[in-house]
């Protein structure tokens, strides 16, 4: 899965060439969910700073993304609940800070393709990371950079 995350200063196009997946986007607007289910030659489009994941339907997902913007920025999901405070969480919604420190202590950085395991692997080798979990196949292309689950 492609941690949920947005894109301050960029929009997103995302083509499926093979395989399935289903990209969720909630509408800051409306507070609305949308799902969508993309089969190979569909494009969903993102608008900036859009909350949204992709999450593969099929055993193999090979998608590529494409930005309006070639220094487009990336807020993580992962960043953002583990780099705020337990006591953040307990003053705007009332959350015991213990159980939420508790609750997000498996994120230690920021997760991208997830969830993280004990049985990942991760290795760089030039621009591009594997990551293998055992759970299918994913292959995605940013900006020439390709990571392939």
């Amino acid at each position: 899965m492609r941690e949920p995350h947005w894109h301050p200063n960029s929009w997103e196009l995302d083509v499926i060439v093979s395989g399935e997946a289903m990209i969720s986007i909630v509408d800051p607007d409306t507070k609305k969910l949308h799902n969508y289910k993309a089969k190979p030659g569909q494009v969903v489009f993102i608008p900036m700073a859009w909350w949204h994941w992709i999450r593969p339907i099929t055993e193999k997902l090979h998608l590529h993304l494409f930005f309006n913007n070639d220094q487009f920025e990336t807020a993580e999901g992962s960043d953002t609940l583990r780099l705020t405070p337990p006591k953040v969480f307990h003053a705007a919604y009332g959350v015991d800070k213990e159980k939420i420190a508790e609750a997000l202590s498996p994120i230690k950085e920021s997760v991208v393709i997830g969830p993280p395991s004990k049985d990942s692997i991760h290795s760089r080798a030039n621009d591009t990371e594997k990551v293998n979990n055992h759970d299918g196949e994913i292959l995605i292309n940013i900006n020439n950079r390709t990571i392939d689950l």
